[in-house]
Order: C-alpha cells, then structure tokens, then sequence
C-alpha cells in the first residue's frame, strides 16, 4: 500500500508539472526589423505594427531606427554575428545583388501579388536577375521646385526652365532679379546628380559585356554635360558652394525661406516646406517642374523610394512577409502620402481623391513612370567612387571630365577583378 502511495505521489507530482508546463506562456517570436529612422517614427508605421501584433499574439516586433543609407552595414553585420534580422528596409534588387536578401517569388505567388499592379520603377527596385527579393513601399521622383512667386519677379515662366540651356540663362536671372541669395542649393548627392544625368540623356550604366559584368560609361558626353552645368552654376555664383549630402536638410531651408528659388528633391520635402512657410514667411507657392530635359517631349527622371526585404538566414520569412503586407496596403500607402510626402507603389492607388486634390503630388505623379532606379547601388565600391568624383567636381579640384575619366578606370579595374 505505501508503494502505491508513494507511486500515486510521484504520478501525480509529474501530471502537475506536464501541466503547468503546458499552461506556461510560449517564449514569444521576436521580429526584429530595420528600418530608416524617419520611417520608424512615422506614427502610421507604429500604429500598424500594433496592430500586427494584436492579430499575432506570439510576435513582438522589434523595430531598430537607422540613417537608411547605413542600413546595408547593419544587415551584413547582424548575418555575420548570427543574428540576422527577420525584416529589412532598403532597395531589395541592391540587397539581392549583395547576397544579403531572400528570393520570395514563392510568397508573392501565395499571396496574389501581381507585377503589373505596381508602378515600373517599383518592380526594378525588388528584382534581381529575374526574381523579387523584396515588396516595393513606396516610390518617388526627383523633380524640380520653383518658387511661384519669384519666378514672376523675375518675369520666368515655368517654359523657361525645362531646357538645361533655358534654365541656365534664367537661373542668372533669378539670382539678379530677386532678392535670394542664390538661384539654386547644389548638393553632393550622387542619387540627385544621377538625376540631372538621365534628364541630360546620360547614363552611367549600359547593359553588360560577355561575362555579365556591367559596362560602365561615366564618360559618357551627356554625363559631363549634366555635371558642366551644376559646376557652371556653382562657379558663377548661381549657386553656392555644394552642402554635403547629409547637410541636405540646409537646401530644403534655403528654399523654404526664400533664399534659393528652385530646389532639386522628391514629394518628401513637400510638407516640410509648407510647414516652413507657414512659420517663416517663406515660399508660399510651389511650381512643379520635370528636370531640364535634353527632350522635353520624353522626360525622364531617377527613381526614388525604397522596398522591404528579407534578409537571408531570417527564420519567420512568412511572418515578415505578413508585415510587409500590413506595411504596404493602400490604405497605408494613401496616410503616408497625405502626412509624410511618400507615393504609393500601386498605380491604382492614384486615382483617390487625395491626387486629383493635390496639384503638387499630382506633378509629381505625372514623373513616376519615367523614371529610373539608379543601378549604380548594386555596386557599392563603384558607386562609392562616382560619390567621390562628384564631390571632387564640384569642390573643383577636377573638372567633371578628369573626375568621370578617374571613376570610369575605376570601374574598369573593379570590373576586371569581378
């Protein structure tokens, strides 16, 4: 009878224990994401990560804020230490050439998702040598902004500024007949010079050789041409010594206060400049223009925006691509446009109200399908490079042609040794 006992004790210390096991709350999934810091404060980003993990009680998502061009750096580091995030924010079809994003043709296909519903542009920023490795988030256009008000002044019209030759002549002109400091803030961003490029008909990239390696051309005539005239306007006063790229947000002053009447940049400066002017006086009416075309009848323009990928060595690339999903709605997509100056990816989405309401955003529209995702960062040592040569051509310690000739050997040596 005590052996029983003693038996019935033990069989029912161990149920008692299976089942606290049993009750015990599961350790939850974290998924850890990484994105641009101005995305990952977006109040419209917070409020749909609640809500994913309202609808996923197991997952935490755990959002890491970084500057977005350091975010390559961050991914590479965190597959190295075997910690790889779960989600990134990046270019996807850059990500896939570095080897650091997951194919997800397969989740695509599972969850309906249709090429031909996105935007061109948005498709090149997810592929890579024929599959997705990413969902496009949003999209952008590099166009020009004038100041409404001083180009009257100056008796400008917008004609007037869509031929590199027409706008240089009346970029004189605003300087002299205005009261702004200067014509136009010329910053050293490659990704806004690759835009005066393609406006100029150039390119840096043509295609690739026999080995699939890609043939560089930054000497290319139209390229010099597009980077002659920002170092013409920088050399004659029109402009003022170049900001740096991460000093941009002093172009976007300059221009809001008046001080520049043109600016260079994507729909995202829209709302800053507003609410700049609002508290300063500023520019009150905004004009938007394509960049000076080489033909106006063909504009043509650098893409922006960016896409969400997975990285590889991820475990939950099923949850992550359900973030993706709850990230890039249309319903989201049209907040994010309305508050924070970020197009949709989807062409469907701009038929809502908010477009045909919005002169500004519909100009901008009107640019998206041509134009280009920048190729060049797929290939970060190159397109480190061309940073520097654009840099060195502005400061004028090379004229545009020796700095482009000094990239184009480096390109060839990289090319070479691929």
């Amino acid at each position: 009878m005590r052996r029983a006992a003693a038996l019935g004790a033990v069989m029912a210390t161990v149920l008692l224990a299976a089942c606290a096991s049993a009750q015990a709350p599961a350790e939850p999934i974290a998924l850890r994401v990484v994105m641009a810091d101005d995305w990952a404060s977006a109040p419209v980003v917070g409020r749909v990560i609640d809500a994913f993990e309202r609808d996923n009680p197991g997952v935490r998502v755990q959002v890491q804020p970084s500057p977005f061009s350091q975010i390559p750096e961050l991914v590479t580091a965190a597959n190295e230490l075997g910690q790889p995030y779960e989600l990134a924010h990046w270019h996807a079809f850059a990500a896939a050439a570095a080897g650091t994003a997951q194919p997800i043709d397969d989740l695509w296909d599972e969850a309906g998702l249709r090429i031909e519903d996105f935007l061109p542009g948005a498709i090149d920023d997810v592929t890579w040598e024929g599959e997705r490795y990413g969902v496009p988030l949003d999209v952008n256009a590099l166009v020009l902004m004038a100041n409404a008000d001083q180009l009257r002044d100056a008796g400008i019209t917008p004609a007037d500024l869509l031929t590199p030759e027409r706008f240089r002549v009346s970029a004189a002109m605003l300087r002299r007949d205005t009261d702004a400091d200067h014509a136009i803030a010329v910053t050293a961003n490659s990704w806004a010079a690759y835009g005066w490029i393609t406006a100029a008909g150039g390119r840096l990239i043509d295609g690739t050789d026999a080995s699939g390696s890609p043939r560089f051309t930054f000497e290319d005539p139209r390229n010099i041409e597009a980077l002659d005239l920002l170092v013409d306007m920088i050399v004659s006063g029109d402009a003022p010594p170049p900001f740096a790229p991460d000093l941009s947000i002093d172009a976007v002053a300059s221009f809001s206060q008046g001080l520049t009447p043109l600016h260079v940049s994507g729909s995202w400066d829209l709302p800053i400049t507003r609410r700049a002017s609002q508290v300063d006086d500023g520019v009150e009416d905004i004009v938007i223009l394509p960049l000076p075309q080489r033909d106006p009848a063909d504009p043509q323009t650098v893409l922006g925006g960016s896409s969400l990928f997975v990285p590889r060595g991820a475990e939950h690339r099923e949850l992550a691509f359900e973030l993706m999903l709850a990230l890039t709605t249309d319903e989201i997509a049209l907040e994010l446009a309305g508050q924070e100056g970020r197009l949709p990816a989807r062409a469907s989405v701009y038929d809502a109200p908010l477009f045909a309401s919005s002169p500004d955003l519909a100009a901008f529209v009107e640019q998206l399908p041509d134009a280009n995702v920048m190729p060049l960062i797929a290939y970060p040592e190159v397109a480190a490079a061309f940073r520097d040569g654009l840099e060195r051509a502005l400061a004028q310690q090379r004229s545009p042609a020796e700095a482009m000739a000094e990239v184009q050997a480096f390109a060839d040596r990289w090319a070479e040794d691929r």
